[in-house]
């Protein structure tokens, strides 16, 4: 993510680089021959008499002097002699000589403030001859207090000291500012990942808040990152801590499925030292609040375990969970819950219908029974082949055990057909049907 935004303001200086160049063509008479695509911002002087120079800013966070100026021949030829001078406002003249060299072009760099001028001439051409404004930015770094730990999260205070580059009215030497959309963007990370960002006009360099509710393990390292009104960026030291906050977080798999279910409780929460599961069959009787034993409908007592995986419902219905999570980390105790709004959907089941059974009195699979369970009626029907019935039951409990008539069925597949009404849900029939195989050893 931060790799992303130093990205975006690269293509954010190039871009005002490039706008740049349109003003001064739409403004000069004479195409301006300087030139600065490194600088970070750029815009025009605003003299209150002569015509206007380019103004070109460089993030300096060493505080040496990084500017950097460009200059092209006319023509685009070589042979052209580039000399650089630079104005003493002492003199308010162009009085200091930098450089005087040859070519097609001319850069000079690690410049420190102030306004250059080149002077470019050839032999039987006319002079051209173009200045621009040099102003390094180089600040001190923000600063990042740690302000307060609580259940909430981690509050911070940061601060910056902001500066206003100038330069001078020429040919005057009064001070000007160099215009600028006055604001500062303060922008929190842990880990490398924003935490919060916050763009702040005209700044007056006072304490700012920044607050961090994300509940996390162990201590993080958190930055400050100021990017000034020149999208200079200046970062503060690093400061690691803990947080107090708790998060309460699960995930339940399956979602639904016929009973006996086997629901499998993943937590995820973080920073948490005591649990409290809730399991209800009723969402209304989820308070806000802490709740009491009666209230689980489930159980006898309340689940306290930091897993309760899996857990079986027996019955058929709609559930819902709830999850307390506290943590005794800080001089409070914090606390969370997290509900599962979308019930645990457990249907009535009829479970382990047998495809093969060897009904030879060994005492081992004697029996055909489909294994039922929550059923207020049952009703099973065996079929051979040609359609006929050859054995039916209510009982649940009951079975086929592989004889017609009191003598033992042929060998082969037979057929069923079951049909049942769930105790919960009276309204509902449950038809099953398929086929199984009578092997006789």
């Amino acid at each position: 993510m931060m790799k992303f935004k130093f990205d975006l303001l690269q293509i954010v200086k190039i871009f005002r680089s490039i706008l740049l160049l349109s003003v001064v063509l739409i403004s000069n008479s004479v195409f301006s021959q300087i030139t600065s695509l490194n600088a970070d911002y750029s815009t025009l002087s605003e003299y209150t008499s002569s015509p206007q120079d380019s103004i070109y800013v460089f993030c300096d966070k060493i505080g040496t002097g990084v500017g950097e100026l460009r200059a092209d021949s006319p023509d685009g030829t070589s042979g052209w002699t580039f000399t650089w001078t630079k104005w003493d406002e002492t003199a308010t003249d162009f009085t200091t000589i930098i450089i005087t060299e040859n070519g097609m072009s001319s850069i000079i760099t690690n410049l420190s403030d102030g306004l250059y001028k080149v002077l470019i001439s050839k032999s039987g051409e006319t002079d051209v001859e173009d200045q621009a404004w040099v102003l390094n930015n180089s600040n001190s770094n923000p600063i990042l207090n740690l302000d307060l730990l609580d259940c909430v999260g981690v509050h911070f205070k940061s601060t910056f000291t902001k500066k206003n580059l100038q330069y001078f009215d020429i040919p005057s030497t009064s001070l000007l500012n160099v215009s600028v959309d006055d604001r500062i963007i303060f922008t929190l990370s842990r880990n490398g990942a924003i935490v919060q960002s916050t763009p702040i006009s005209n700044y007056d360099g006072s304490d700012k808040s920044f607050i961090d509710t994300e509940a996390y393990e162990g201590d993080d390292t958190y930055l400050m990152l100021v990017s000034d009104q020149y999208a200079c960026e200046f970062t503060s030291d690093v400061v690691s801590t803990p947080t107090y906050a708790v998060k309460a977080d699960f995930a339940v798999n399956p979602e639904t499925g016929e009973a006996p279910l086997d629901v499998e409780f993943t937590n995820a929460t973080v920073n948490a030292t005591d649990y409290e599961w809730f399991l209800y069959q009723d969402y209304d009787r989820i308070d806000e609040g802490a709740l009491i034993t009666e209230d689980s409908l489930l159980l006898n007592d309340i689940l306290i375990d930091e897993n309760i995986d899996p857990y079986t419902y027996q019955h058929p219905g709609n559930y819902f969970v709830k999850l307390i999570v506290k943590s005794d980390k800080g001089p409070d105790v914090c606390v969370d819950e997290m509900i599962l709004t979308t019930p645990i959907v457990v249907d009535t089941s009829l479970v382990q219908v047998p495809n093969v059974f060897t009904p030879n009195g060994d005492g081992k699979n004697d029996v055909w029974r489909a294994k039922s369970q929550s059923l207020k009626s049952f009703h099973a029907i065996v079929f051979n082949r040609w359609g006929r019935v050859v054995y039916e039951w209510k009982n649940p409990d009951e079975g086929w055990n592989g004889k017609v008539n009191g003598k033992w069925a042929t060998p082969g597949t037979y057929f069923y057909v079951i049909t049942a009404v769930g105790r919960e849900e009276q309204t509902k029939k449950y038809t099953k049907k398929g086929s199984f195989m009578l092997i006789r050893k």
